[in-house]
């Protein structure tokens, strides 16, 4: 059984007291289910609790429950500091969280249910923000649930597909597909595939994807010259020297410095989510980034989420 990690103890312990507060005189065994621990457990966290507070350690700087019930097996809180309300998000972590719903609803767009549960969620939150308009489901939660069935399905019983398509440029076109991989970039949902029109790999956004076909023609394998290694996506990044801590954290395949003291640096990512993400973490110590299409990417995800600031910003609310 995997050992508890600290951070869930400690998100345990700064709920307990809220809960407590809202369910006075419950039992140890309730409030070890209600958190999936043991009753022992429950116990340990609330003398942990009792000499936690505010510095200075006097009887009045720390969180108190009643001594008699706690012998009795049951939880009352007499001092909580503050804790009886429960943690709220701070702005950023709201906004990070608002941009994960609406990806994980584009990931699940065949399922209703999942996604109106995400979309309450995603509406709540945005409210609890005090978003100029909390009933507008903007980007990846647009439905996409017919297309990501019909591939699904192709990929499922490794049938070829037809799609009409919109290019980045607005161009459309019409092609036979052989899908390999459906995956995301951290912002869109991906469908991989072998393209018969061009004879090579490529990759299309399922929000770009107008119509998809299951066709009665089998899925081929078609031999490529790439490598396993080679199949993972590759990134160059030009850091400022601020950004040496970064070459320091992640594995690099080559770092050079030049006569400005700009690293540059490359890497290959497990996936291309991975990459996007990690240029994003650069954020301002980047100075360039090749190829043009992964720094496309992260620079609409960072645009989304500045987009998604702004607008909270504009009417402040519980987070702001």
């Amino acid at each position: 059984m995997a050992r508890p990690s600290s951070t869930d103890r400690l998100v345990r312990l700064l709920a307990l007291p809220a809960w407590v507060a809202e369910h006075d005189g419950a039992t140890l065994a309730q409030a070890a289910a209600h958190f999936g621990v043991t009753p022992e457990t429950i116990r340990k966290d609330v003398d942990t609790l009792w000499v936690s507070g505010l510095p200075g350690g006097m009887p009045d700087d720390l969180v108190d429950f009643s001594a008699s019930a706690f012998e009795a097996g049951r939880l009352s809180l007499t001092e909580p500091l503050g804790l009886d309300r429960p943690v709220r998000l701070s702005h950023r972590e709201a906004v990070a969280l608002l941009l994960s719903l609406g990806v994980l609803a584009d990931v699940l767009a065949d399922d209703p249910d999942a996604v109106e549960t995400l979309r309450r969620t995603h509406r709540a939150l945005r409210q609890a923000l005090g978003a100029v308009d909390a009933e507008a489901p903007a980007g990846p939660l647009a439905p996409t649930s017919g297309v990501l069935r019909t591939v699904r399905r192709a990929l499922a019983e490794r049938r070829r597909l037809h799609l009409a398509y919109v290019s980045a440029t607005d161009t459309r076109s019409e092609r036979d597909v052989d899908p390999l991989q459906l995956g995301s970039d951290g912002t869109h949902l991906t469908l991989r595939a072998w393209c018969l029109t061009a004879r090579a790999e490529r990759s299309f956004r399922l929000d770009r994807i107008l119509s998809a076909e299951v066709l009665p023609a089998p899925a081929t394998a078609h031999r490529t010259q790439r490598s396993e290694a080679a199949a993972e996506p590759e990134a160059t990044l030009v850091l400022r020297p601020s950004g040496r801590w970064l070459a320091e954290q992640i594995p690099c395949e080559q770092v050079r410095t030049d006569r400005d003291d700009a690293l540059h640096v490359r890497v290959r990512g497990r996936d291309r989510a991975w990459l996007v993400g990690l240029l994003l973490s650069a954020g301002r110590h980047l100075q360039a980034v090749a190829p043009a299409d992964l720094a496309a990417t992260a620079g609409a995800a960072a645009r989304r989420a500045l987009a998604l600031d702004a607008e909270v910003h504009a009417k402040p609310g519980r987070y702001a």
